[in-house]
């Protein structure tokens, strides 16, 4: 059966109201992704359904407020579901939204336009970066980003979607639920998508990766179309080493960012991504000879000195320590 225009648009109103409850299920968040890619017609109108909403927001308090939420649905709404226009009723009690007769429309407008001279809300870019110590950042919506060691992240937040620029290094986000402003990432030639979670993203060399704490992710690889980008739940990591096919494991939810408790916890990964993470901590690059490219770990080291770090590694594989002026080397352990 053909879907109209009209019903095309209830049903991304039926979306945008499920999804601004702070506790909708992982499902819901997953059938939504799967309601969003079927259709570019899909998108465009969820679209219009977020810039109606900031639309409304952007009234200024002390209008005269109504029971009434303006979204671009059909004068006839038979179509839309007893539990969307309850839900739509909750929404407007839980949000002040603001209503404009019909015949006050264009100074309405005029006034908006007034007060808020770019709408559209393009706001300033915000850098950090990250030696020797973790950063936390808190952004004006609530949002927390806690950077790794020697990391570079830049944010613009506008009033329609807050986006998110990790140059170099490693960063936890937990995001602040809001289905309205989209959370975008940028890593390298790679985007994350959240819907509302915690999470990790790593961006570092050719290196690239991403680890869910909590809900839901969607994340586009290095030479993926966007339509193509990978959903990830809580539990789930994504990892991808240049432009090779991105590899997807199971790891405890719990464990994704561990560097902010001081451990750095492993799952059968190459010596080359460990000594990254060591060149971090250390005064000089930490540097894998061939002798060792082959090696894995798994296991966890709790982040101290040098020395300390390089022992406990050595606990679990068979490597060499060498120090030089220029970088510390690993390799293979004859004995």
């Amino acid at each position: 059966m053909i879907t109209t225009q009209p019903q095309i648009e209830h049903q991304a109103l039926e979306w945008f109201v499920r999804l601004s409850e702070v506790d909708a299920p992982v499902s819901d968040w997953l059938a939504f992704q799967d309601w969003l890619e079927a259709d570019d017609s899909h998108r465009l109108a969820y679209d219009a359904v977020e810039h109606t909403w900031v639309e409304l927001d952007a009234v200024p308090v002390g209008a005269a407020p109504a029971e009434v939420i303006v979204l671009p649905v059909a004068a006839n709404d038979e179509d839309v579901s007893p539990a969307a226009r309850h839900a739509a009723r909750g929404a407007a009690r839980r949000r002040p939204v603001w209503l404009f007769p019909s015949f006050a429309a264009a100074a309405a407008v005029a006034v908006v336009v007034g007060v808020w001279p770019q709408i559209d809300g393009v706001g300033p870019v915000q850098t950090w970066h990250t030696d020797a110590e973790p950063r936390t950042v808190t952004l004006e919506d609530g949002s927390q980003i806690v950077m790794n060691r020697h990391s570079d992240l830049s944010v613009r937040m506008d009033r329609k979607a807050r986006t998110v620029t990790l140059s170099e290094g490693e960063a936890a986000f937990d995001v602040a639920h809001n289905p309205g402003r989209p959370f975008t990432i940028t890593a390298g030639r790679h985007s994350v998508r959240v819907l509302g979670t915690a999470f990790n993203v790593l961006n570092h060399g050719d290196h690239f990766s991403v680890g869910v704490e909590r809900g839901v992710v969607a994340v586009t690889p290095a030479g993926a179309a966007k339509s193509a980008a990978v959903r990830l739940v809580a539990g789930q990591k994504i990892d991808q080493t240049g432009m090779q096919t991105p590899t997807l494991s199971q790891v405890a939810a719990d464990q994704t960012s561990m560097w902010r408790q001081g451990m750095l916890v492993y799952r059968d990964a190459v010596l080359s991504d460990v000594a990254d993470d060591l060149s971090r901590y250390f005064d000089k690059p930490v540097t894998v000879d061939a002798s060792a490219r082959s090696m894995h770990f798994t296991g966890a080291l709790r982040v101290g000195d040098e020395a300390t770090m390089l022992k406990q590694l050595q606990d679990f594989v068979p490597v060499r320590a060498t120090r030089s002026w220029t970088d510390v080397r690993l390799s293979g352990d004859a004995h």
